[in-house]
């Protein structure tokens, strides 16, 4: 796992699983500070590539957003010179698109080798999400080129009111080659936005808001619990639908289990509140579900952990899908 710090350091750690004799144990494997000596820059996340294991992204104080390599020595090396992505103030969380293409041949024809395409997203204290187009070209990094390219420009999505600290993007894709991106924000809202692809719009098209919802309390982190699709002959209006379930930690207003629906032919979708927790008496900054219990969820609970800040709770609760609520 990786771990990033407010002293600007990223560290590698390894669990090594419980034997006869020992316990279970964490041990720190090696610490870097990728940026350089500023005692001064705090990162504050980080995020692993989905399916590029060497590649990881992180934010800092300092407003920016890096992408870095990570050998197989547990090593760590910049891009490419600057960042990918620029706020202008903190930038308080970053995200890949589930999404990766071979990236072509350029216009004259030069060949780019095992180059990749993908997108990411990043959140920021200045109410702005940002999303960048990379392409990644691994054999650049032992040349002395950029590894990481963005030739398109930085998109910026309007919508959020206060800043941007949780995103998730869903791996749907649409016939337009669109995708949908959940975020969270200070400002209590939820948003599901529509999102295009640089690379296959001739025109810009600006990513647009479907659905938002108020959870009450500002939105720190969202994670998928399960996502679904079901063909025209299974859906109730017979079309093809899909369907998310998202756990929220809302920070002042505890933790929320959330239902995102729709279909594959409108833009609009739902947003639906299934059930609250609200034990916690400050800041929900983490929740997480016990793994397989997301799998059968008809007529049986899903079982999550949520934790709050300034009271140092942890809560074991389970939402029951047949009653429609949480005990």
């Amino acid at each position: 796992m990786a771990v990033v710090s407010s002293t600007g350091t990223l560290s590698f750690f390894q669990l090594m699983p419980p034997s006869e004799r020992n316990a279970a144990t964490l041990n720190e494997i090696f610490t870097h500070r990728p940026l350089g000596e500023d005692s001064g820059v705090l990162f504050l996340s980080c995020a692993w590539h989905p399916s590029l294991p060497d590649l990881l992204a992180i934010t800092t104080s300092h407003y920016e957003v890096h992408v870095l390599r990570v050998d197989n020595a547990w090593g760590v090396s910049k891009m490419r010179e600057g960042p990918v992505m620029t706020h202008t103030l903190e930038a308080w969380t970053v995200a890949f698109s589930p999404f990766l293409t071979m990236h072509h041949p350029d216009a004259s024809g030069q060949d780019l080798g095992q180059s990749h395409s993908f997108t990411m997203f990043s959140g920021g204290d200045d109410s702005n999400l940002l999303s960048t187009t990379c392409v990644y070209h691994p054999s650049h990094q032992t040349d002395g080129g950029d590894a990481i390219q963005t030739p398109y420009p930085t998109t910026t999505f309007r919508g959020h009111e206060a800043g941007v600290t949780a995103i998730l993007p869903l791996a749907l894709k649409f016939t337009d080659n669109s995708s949908v991106v959940v975020t969270g924000s200070y400002d209590d809202h939820l948003r599901i936005y529509r999102v295009y692809s640089q690379e296959e719009c001739f025109v810009a098209r600006r990513p647009s808001i479907v659905a938002e919802n108020n959870l009450g309390g500002g939105v720190w982190r969202l994670k998928l619990i399960k996502l679904e699709e079901k063909g025209a002959e299974t859906s109730w209006d017979g079309k093809r639908r899909w369907t998310a379930l998202i756990l929220a930690s809302c920070m002042h207003a505890g933790c929320r289990v959330i239902e995102v629906s729709g279909n594959y032919e409108k833009e609009h979708c739902q947003i639906n509140v299934m059930a609250r927790f609200e034990e916690h008496k400050s800041m929900n900054y983490g929740s997480d579900f016990q793994p397989g219990s997301e799998q059968q969820l008809t007529g049986k609970a899903l079982r999550c952990t949520s934790t709050s800040f300034y009271d140092r709770l942890l809560c074991l609760w389970q939402f029951d899908v047949a009653q429609g609520g949480n005990n």
